[in-house]
């Protein structure tokens, strides 16, 4: 039957602990500090050893996990509380939508936030986000902001996406999203568009991830509970990054289909790190999944504030300006975070 409190919902792992809801919000935490980190030392600290800068980027692979926990968030609250496509989108555009577009226009009067001529045109396509389907502007303002196209996509078809799921079981379910994303892969392939991100970053591409989050959450929702050893998750993790990491350096066609070892390395290294970690730590995890909307959105224009005015060429000199911008782009999010609290939500 189903339980109201869902804190009370619970999945255990073999060898200790007990995981409740908090993992979510620990996942989204752990993966936007290895997702900043990743953008911090590979944009900025161009001083360190190429293979540091390689192993950086699986940190980037933080993005899977927050597709994930997407897709079992928006779902476990339409469990709770259905709501209608028009209400759905009013409630995503306070939360989502406005927190991101009041940084594209602070942004937009920073001169070194933008080096091309068409300042205007770039601002009005993330207003009106046209800017998910022309490259030179998928980016514009800040690399990170690929991501948002992509989640508001998924916004787009939410409704919709349920409406299949509820006439589908888990497994015929789970086929259709694996297939789709299959076919998206192999046709961004035939085309020559793989190295593009607005087609290898189109909501198809993950779709996979985000339904596997919702039936995620309807499996706990239900009462259920998740068993998965530590070994297992060790070895997934590696496992899952190994081959991430190979078809990452072929490059090319091959970063479409690394997305299944992607996701799977980092989540299992993620509930491994979960289960071991100390309450300190994970207090400062949870803590962080808090502003992790707010971090991810304002990290680049800190960081490109900060070594505007204090770049070096010295790696002794930019590790300090780099933890200095950490510290301050955590800071400029927890404000940002009491800044929009105001919105209408």
């Amino acid at each position: 039957m189903r339980q109201n409190n869902i804190k009370k919902y619970k999945c255990s792992i073999m060898g200790g602990g007990i995981l409740q809801y908090e993992i979510i919000d620990f996942l989204k935490g752990f993966s936007i500090v290895t997702i900043v980190i990743m953008h911090l030392m590979q944009i900025y600290m161009k001083g360190l050893p190429n293979v540091v800068l390689l192993c950086a980027s699986a940190g980037g692979t933080g993005v899977h996990v927050f597709i994930f926990c997407s897709g079992f968030g928006l779902y476990l609250s339409r469990l709770k509380k259905p709501l209608g496509y028009g209400n759905f989108l009013k409630k995503r555009f306070g939360k989502v939508y406005l927190p991101y577009i009041i940084v594209i226009l602070i942004s937009a009067w920073i001169p070194y936030m933008y080096q091309g001529a068409d300042r205007i045109k770039a601002v009005f396509s993330h207003v009106f986000l046209y800017k998910m389907f022309i490259p030179e502007y998928e980016s514009s303002f800040g690399e990170q902001f690929w991501f948002v196209s992509t989640i508001i996509q998924f916004y787009l078809v939410f409704i919709i996406v349920c409406k299949i799921k509820e006439k589908l079981s888990p497994r015929k379910m789970l086929f259709l999203a694996v297939g789709l994303s299959l076919f998206w892969w192999i046709f961004v392939a035939l085309i020559g568009k793989a190295d593009i991100r607005v087609w290898n970053s189109f909501f198809l591409q993950y779709f996979w991830e985000f339904v596997l989050g919702m039936l995620t959450a309807e499996y706990l929702y239900r009462g259920n509970e998740i068993t998965i050893p530590r070994g297992l998750l060790a070895l997934t993790s590696i496992v899952g990054f190994l081959l991430f990491g190979i078809m990452a350096v072929r490059g090319g066609v091959f970063k479409l289909f690394n997305d299944i070892p992607a996701l799977m390395g980092y989540l299992s290294l993620a509930v491994l790190f979960y289960t071991l970690c100390r309450d300190p730590i994970k207090k400062v995890v949870l803590w962080l999944s808090k502003i992790s909307y707010e971090w991810y959105l304002v990290h680049i224009l800190v960081f490109e504030t900060v070594f505007y005015f204090l770049r070096s060429d010295s790696l002794t000199a930019e590790i300090p300006i780099a933890l200095f911008a950490l510290i301050i782009s955590i800071a400029a999010a927890y404000g940002y975070g009491k800044l929009i609290s105001f919105l209408p939500k």
